[in-house]
């Protein structure tokens, strides 16, 4: 079992709040009053993989078999202890020497169109017509960047700074203040969360990650919302966004993909983080599961845009610091110079 570090700072929670979707593979843990440590239930271990292979049968038949244990995700009871080990990352797998894949295609068309306004980080929730942008814009608000919502014309200001930004299914953001201060706004106030974070991710089924404020391998601690407190998971990261998996009939699993301080790219299973190729400086999910990334080349603009096509990152044109996800799988970045493109 993985030792835990203390979880981010962790305020009472206000009364009246409204949490969100209770995960189902862990228990949730009652916050502990202000200034005392809160007992996390970290997520356990997996277990190791077993893997057979066939060999070359008569008649030229080529069989290839592949046997996995099913992890296990049973929660465990947390414990206070040293900071925890760094998590392992499983490199994302390579096909049989003899099996012939097509190469991903090296580049994409996208065309771009600018929205109004001088922005410096955008979030996107909701599907269909109830989709909604919200974006943190340079101004004059004491603090940091403020909150904005486009009304499909301009956009509209909350009176509320912010460093980072994602937005829920019900196409009501999640915001982190320039303290790491987390807030929920459910259509007239700002509910406070519970503890610190540096970024914030949120799945279409509603799961809500962070990454916190202290250290961790790879960065800084990272953390699921169960409705009352936060439940670490292991491994640290810099970046967060949430995609999910599973069939809606027999119930969604988030899977967030993070980006570590080294700029490595990994994506939760469910059990275990996988290491992914390439490397980026920030991350976007839309609620069809397509991925984006602002890589690490410099480009005009800022720096390399990529998306993941399932086996490996095909490039699009233009540079960004910025990318956020629609529910159509259409990107929006901000640029080093505070724009804000929509991808077409």
């Amino acid at each position: 079992m993985l030792s835990r570090t203390s979880p981010p700072e962790t305020p009472p929670a206000p009364e009246g709040s409204v949490g969100a979707r209770t995960p189902e593979v862990m228990r949730a843990v009652h916050p502990s009053a202000a200034g005392t440590k809160e007992n996390i239930t970290p997520m356990q271990k997996p277990t190791s993989v077993s893997r057979t292979r066939t060999g070359l049968y008569p008649a030229l038949l080529l069989a290839i078999t592949l046997t996995a244990c099913a992890p296990d995700t049973r929660a465990v009871e947390p414990s206070d202890g040293p900071a925890p080990a760094e998590a392992q990352a499983t490199p994302a797998q390579s096909p049989p020497a003899d099996q012939v894949l097509s190469p991903p295609p090296e580049s994409i068309e996208v065309g771009w169109t600018e929205l109004p306004g001088e922005i410096r980080e955008v979030g996107i929730g909701g599907t269909g017509e109830d989709q909604a942008v919200w974006a943190l814009s340079e101004g004059s608000w004491p603090g940091g960047p403020e909150v904005n919502w486009w009304n499909g014309s301009e956009w509209e200001a909350l009176g509320r700074e912010a460093a980072a930004i994602d937005v829920a299914p019900s196409g009501y953001p999640w915001i982190v203040d320039s303290e790491g201060r987390i807030f929920e706004w459910n259509g007239k106030d700002w509910i406070e969360r519970p503890g610190r974070a540096r970024d914030i991710g949120i799945g279409v089924d509603g799961s809500v990650w962070i990454v916190g404020t202290d250290p961790a391998p790879g960065g800084y601690g990272i953390y699921r919302w169960t409705e009352t407190s936060w439940e670490q998971a292991p491994g640290g990261a810099v970046a967060i966004d949430v995609a999910t998996q599973g069939d809606a009939a027999v119930g969604h699993q988030s899977e967030p993909w993070t980006i570590d301080e080294n700029n490595r790219i990994s994506r939760w299973n469910g059990s275990e983080w996988e290491q992914q190729p390439g490397e980026a400086r920030d991350i976007g999910v839309g609620a069809n599961g397509a991925i984006w990334i602002v890589g690490t080349a410099s480009v005009d603009g800022g720096h390399s845009i990529a998306t993941w096509n399932g086996e490996g990152w095909a490039s699009a044109p233009g540079g960004a610091v910025k990318v956020s996800v629609d529910a159509d799988g259409f990107p929006y970045v901000v640029t080093d110079d505070n724009r804000l493109l929509r991808g077409t």
